[in-house]
């Protein structure tokens, strides 16, 4: 689904560091405790894909909202332009990055 890692920084603030499908955020971003908590609560048991698209992330942490479940990089089929389907064939841009070259 995705690895993260958060250190404490100060009194209030949080790093995330994430790898999405296809791409994740580099070396992080500063998170601050409002945005840390809507993390871990979205990632509460029971997951559902309702609860994981509040964290926003911008590929909903490989979970595809039609199926309602999670999908690994090995189980999303990712075309060259981000775009990928799950094993059930429904679609998203995994790849906040991908931009047509024709536009």
């Amino acid at each position: 689904m995705f690895d993260a890692a958060r250190q404490r920084h100060g009194d209030q603030q949080w790093w995330l560091i994430f790898s999405g499908i296809e791409a994740g955020n580099g070396t992080g971003d500063s998170v601050d405790l409002a945005r840390a908590t809507r993390i871990a609560a979205a990632f509460t048991e029971p997951y559902r894909f309702a609860a994981v698209t509040t964290a926003g992330f911008y590929d909903d942490a490989g979970f595809c909202g039609p199926c309602d479940a999670p999908y690994c990089h090995r189980h999303w089929n990712v075309s060259s332009t981000g775009y990928g389907t799950c094993p059930h064939g429904h679609g998203k841009s995994l790849d906040p990055l991908w931009w047509p070259d024709d536009l």
